[in-house]
């Protein structure tokens, strides 16, 4: 069962676009998505806290992953 996304239609001044744009090409996401999860994050502590976590887990792993599979070699 696929959940039913609601849309959200949000203005902003082009100052705050282009630092919304910025932030999110740093982290490799669209600005819808960054926006999202900014909204989603500021709603649903609990889920902050869960992704919080999980990032947190996957960083003790990366310098693992790292070594065991070189760069080019993937």
């Amino acid at each position: 069962m696929a959940t039913e996304l609601k849309q959200l239609n949000v203005r902003v001044k082009p100052r705050t676009h282009e630092l919304l744009k910025a932030r999110a090409d740093r982290n490799g996401v669209t600005v819808q998505a960054y926006v999202s999860g900014l909204v989603e994050s500021d709603v649903d502590p609990v889920r902050d806290s869960f992704v919080s976590g999980l990032v947190d887990d996957m960083t003790e792993f990366l310098a693992e992953f790292e070594e065991t599979f070189e760069a080019g070699n993937r």
